[in-house]
């Protein structure tokens, strides 16, 4: 049994509140990671075709923008 099969068992245990809860905020979660996903993917694809920032002018920035 994997861990999401055994967090959905013990999940229906719960009071329907509690599981509705439970269902909204792994929706968030998955949504917000596949957004994640894609957005690194894309950003991949950019750099792959040539299309990125130098990296000694992103950190160049990065710097002077927050001081670090």
């Amino acid at each position: 049994m994997t861990k999401l099969e055994q967090a959905f068992k013990e999940a229906d245990q719960l009071p329907p509140e509690a599981r509705e809860r439970l269902g909204d905020d792994l929706l968030h979660y998955i949504h917000r990671y596949l957004a994640l996903r894609n957005d690194l993917n894309a950003g991949l694809r950019e750099l792959d075709s040539g299309l990125g920032v130098d990296a000694e002018r992103a950190f160049a920035n990065l710097k002077a923008r927050y001081g670090a």
